[in-house]
């Protein structure tokens, strides 16, 4: 839906573009004279420059954003299979505590948490209990077992902490949005560039209009992707919990290994 959606702001952006430059042609032609387009033709393209290496930075900010985001669930979902693992190495009991707790997190993020970080940007009180207890269990451990197996506990126990890190920078990024301020600049320059390639006059209406569609539609293109990509959990290029889903299959195959 919100790739229709999104088509649907294009096309309608380059509507509204065609129908600015008829208007407009419509009120400067009788103002039109000789050296009109000389004396426009420069500061247009003084802002079209301006307004798209302003764009090109702000995609390629709001990508690396979107990439980050995946690159984090990416290292926690790692982190989670690497902690599984470990934990056989740990007292049995101990180690059967800590990997069902594992599990448990794992499976609440998938089909909990994630839902709701799509609708609203929050976290899951579930998921929050469950990381919680898995520190906790490390507290659980009897003292003998922690002598004998300082080592151990203490790299199972910074994994933890690894995965604990990973879930709140996951949720912060799940909640952030481009700024007000940045969209307004951002539209504002937009309809600055358009308003400036309308009042350009050209002999015929309809290569003017075609052109200025043209142009337009790219912009539109670039704001679009610009909005999709500035929340990394929702919408159609929205982050699935991929990763998630292999760590559980790494679970199974530790539990099947003898």
């Amino acid at each position: 839906m919100s790739l229709v959606i999104s088509l649907l702001a294009v096309a309608a952006a380059i509507a509204f573009a065609a129908i600015v430059v008829r208007l407009v042609r419509g009120l400067v032609h009788k103002h039109v004279a000789e050296g009109h387009n000389d004396v426009l033709v420069p500061i247009f393209l003084t802002a079209g420059t301006i307004y798209a290496v302003f764009l090109a930075f702000l995609v390629v900010a709001v990508w690396e954003t979107y990439d980050a985001a995946h690159a984090n669930v990416a290292e926690e979902a790692s982190t989670l299979a690497t902690l599984y693992r470990a934990s056989t190495g740990m007292e049995k009991t101990s180690g059967d505590e800590v990997r069902l707790l594992v599990r448990e997190y794992t499976e609440t993020v998938i089909k909990d948490e994630w839902s709701i970080q799509a609708a609203t940007g929050g976290a899951s009180p579930k998921a929050c209990a469950a990381a919680l207890e898995m520190y906790r269990s490390f507290g659980r451990i009897p003292l003998n077992v922690r002598q004998s197996d300082a080592l151990i506990d203490q790299t199972a126990l910074q994994l933890v902490s690894q995965v604990q890190t990973d879930r709140n920078r996951r949720t912060l990024e799940a909640g952030e949005s481009l700024s007000l301020i940045m969209w307004i600049a951002t539209i504002g320059g937009g309809l600055v560039v358009l308003v400036l390639c309308s009042l350009l006059y050209m002999d015929r209406a309809w290569p003017q209009m075609l052109a200025t569609g043209v142009m337009t539609g790219l912009f539109a293109m670039l704001l679009v992707v610009t909005f999709l990509l500035s929340r990394p959990f929702e919408g159609p290029m929205a982050l699935q919990p991929d990763p998630f889903e292999h760590s559980i299959g790494v679970y199974d195959s530790v539990d099947k290994t003898p």
